[in-house]
């Protein structure tokens, strides 16, 4: 075993690999989808027939990160709901298929949304025709048959205290996230990174409701005027729909879920402030010295770390806003996998990630590393 990337853990005590290089491959191949026909299907159903199945409809729920419930109507009645895929490619072709199999031509053409009306275009062959009915229209959605859809006053009301996070239509990594406060205000943060989730605050914006149209609007901030725009909840998923460029969507999760409260901005900085000017000695699973971690925090974000008897090695660390501590070589981006859950009780530190046995560890004063 040797010291790499993560000098806290995860090749020097077998926290984590360095990196899964065909999942980030993968990741960067996935399709572009910020078309508006595509945007204007989320969360509604999309019905159309196609050519050559007289008299069957097919009704598809689309979910915002890319995934759906699908159902066959035909004259002999109806087909089990089935997992989906939908995807809209930088090409412009919008593709359905069922969940594990490759898109096809005979899945994929371009989409076009006119009100209620869609058509497909495949690259060859007639087009489908379609419809586009208003949310959950076919049953096809467990959360939406359980829950009550909000909108106007009720639906902004069930903001305040919770997390709006938004992703490309069609899946991706998440990209910006609000929290909104009791009191008018709404704390704002974006996630640049391609391969790691980084939350960095941005200046607080300020919600309010307007009162004759019950209209959610944002402004201050990065905010040049006043943003409005109407909201409507149906499960997880928030549609805010602004008559300039058509809905918005973002997924609702409970409570300050992305850590953006001032509480949690004190705790992170606690944590960092503990780290700085200090050394974290790191224990190997087998007890042995010559395979400790040892690890050296400046407060500019730099530092030393060593695995056993090798050499120091220049690095940059961060605590991230859930209480992550990230640690990667000096020359390279960070990574997801760079990061595990750190706890300080005094001098004792705990990492840990999922699946991993937790690491022991302590705090030293000063640099450790100094000859």
């Amino acid at each position: 075993m040797q010291f790499r990337t993560w000098a806290i853990a995860a090749t020097a005590l077998g926290l984590a690999p360095v990196g899964n290089l065909a999942a980030h491959a993968q990741e960067g191949s996935r399709p572009e989808v910020a078309h508006k026909a595509a945007r204007a299907l989320v969360g509604n159903t999309l019905v159309y027939a196609k050519p050559g199945q007289p008299g069957a409809e097919i009704g598809v729920f689309l979910y915002l990160d890319g995934t759906g419930r699908a159902i066959t109507r035909g004259p002999d009645g109806a087909s089990e709901p089935r997992a989906i895929r939908w995807a809209n490619l930088s090409d412009g072709k919008f593709c359905i298929t069922d969940l594990g199999r490759q898109p096809w031509d005979g899945d994929c053409g371009i989409l076009s949304v006119d009100g209620a009306s869609a058509t497909l275009a495949p690259p060859s062959g007639p087009e489908w025709s379609g419809r586009v009915l208003e949310g959950d229209a076919w049953r096809l959605d467990p959360a939406t048959l359980s829950g009550e859809r909000l909108t106007g006053r009720a639906a902004i009301d069930a903001l305040v205290g919770n997390t709006l996070v938004f992703i490309p239509e069609g899946g991706g990594r998440e990209y910006r996230a609000h929290y909104f406060m009791p009191g008018g205000t709404a704390r704002r943060a974006h996630n640049d990174q391609p391969y790691f989730d980084h939350w960095v605050l941005q200046a607080d914006e300020k919600w309010s409701i307007r009162g004759r149209d019950d209209q959610l609007c944002l402004s201050g901030g990065q905010w040049k005027g006043s943003f409005c725009a109407a909201v409507a909840i149906a499960g997880d998923l928030v549609t805010l729909r602004d008559d300039r460029i058509g809905p918005l969507h973002a997924r609702f999760l409970k409570g300050d879920a992305r850590h953006l409260s001032p509480a949690a901005g004190a705790e992170t900085r606690k944590m960092a402030d503990a780290l700085i000017g200090n050394t974290m000695l790191l224990k190997a699973a087998d007890r042995q010295a010559e395979t400790d971690s040892v690890v050296y925090f400046l407060r500019d974000g730099s530092g030393l770390a060593k695995w056993g008897d090798g050499a120091p090695t220049s690095i940059k660390w961060l605590v991230q806003t859930d209480g992550k501590l990230c640690v990667a070589e000096q020359w390279r981006d960070f990574r997801d996998q760079d990061c595990a859950s750190l706890s300080i009780d005094g001098d004792a530190v705990t990492l840990a990630a999922p699946d991993r046995p937790a690491i022991p560890g302590q705090l030293l004063k000063g640099n450790a590393l100094k000859p």
